[in-house]
């Protein structure tokens, strides 16, 4: 197995301050983490070319003008429980009916009430899933690859100069790194983790507030790379603005949990985004 740094280093050298609303998921999910059992070496195995979770944003995103990860997730540390109790496998149902091409699943259970159980049982449906959690063990991409996830989020803020040891971790366990960026400065950390999928969380990490990127500087630094727009967006037309300002994909969460209809928010997002050719 990849050689990583100590989890506990990771989480003191973040720079951010202790009552943050990420340094107090990270100091959480340490204490989870050192309750894991032994770690196993990565077993699975995949087409080394096979990237579903790549391949299906991809997909998407070219026959339809863009692709959707809808995420299922019952809470968050700024809003408290927000959706609890809504049942997994019907919601998730209604995501592929609107169109969703992958699941994003929250992994940890104290602050967004999620676990590793979910992404298990959403083998069921078909679509690759991404573990969406707060990296910093290589007991958690454990815990991603035996849940059956194809993708695993690592998060550059966090990671910083390891996210490129993460990222090598992940692929080791044929899970496909989502490097999560929160601003330009992060950008040679991805880079250097030749990342093949890039999110943008709109997000300002410390505070979980919100903020408005642009795909443009993005593309300049990964012209081959799967753009993912995530967080900050409330309505098909946020979704279908930010599809069309050049990014391939985005991961929407709390606007599909809280909406009465997800199905018809993805498909109202989805319509007719690409120009008809004659």
């Amino acid at each position: 197995m990849n050689q990583l740094p100590d989890p506990a280093s990771l989480v003191r050298a973040t720079g951010l301050a202790s009552g943050s609303h990420l340094q107090r998921v990270l100091v959480s999910e340490l204490a989870r983490v050192a309750k894991l059992a032994s770690i196993p070496s990565p077993t699975r195995s995949r087409a080394a070319a096979s990237h579903p979770f790549e391949t299906a944003l991809r997909r998407d995103a070219a026959n339809r003008g863009g692709a959707v990860i809808a995420e299922y997730k019952q809470a968050s540390p700024s809003l408290g429980p927000f959706a609890m109790g809504t049942p997994l496998l019907p919601q998730l149902r209604a995501y592929l009916e609107g169109g969703a091409s992958a699941f994003s699943i929250l992994a940890e259970p104290v602050y967004f009430r999620g676990s590793a159980d979910h992404l298990m049982a959403a083998e069921t449906l078909g679509a690759p899933r991404l573990y969406k959690g707060f990296v910093i063990s290589e007991g958690q991409l454990a815990e991603a690859e035996a849940s059956g996830a194809e993708a695993v989020l690592l998060i550059a803020r966090v990671l910083k100069d390891h996210t490129a040891a993460f990222a090598q971790a992940a692929r080791d366990r044929n899970l496909e790194p989502l490097v999560e960026l929160h601003d330009l400065t992060e950008v040679g950390f991805a880079q250097a983790a030749e990342a093949r999928l890039v999110g943008i969380n709109a997000r300002e990490l410390s505070t979980f507030t919100l903020g408005e990127p642009t795909a443009a500087p993005l593309r300049r630094a990964f012209p081959e790379a799967v753009l993912i727009r995530e967080s900050g967006l409330a309505t098909p037309e946020d979704a279908r603005s930010a599809l069309r300002a050049g990014f391939e994909a985005v991961l929407i969460g709390e606007a599909l949990m809280r909406s009465p209809d997800p199905r018809g928010f993805l498909a109202r997002t989805l319509s007719n985004l690409k120009p008809e050719t004659v």
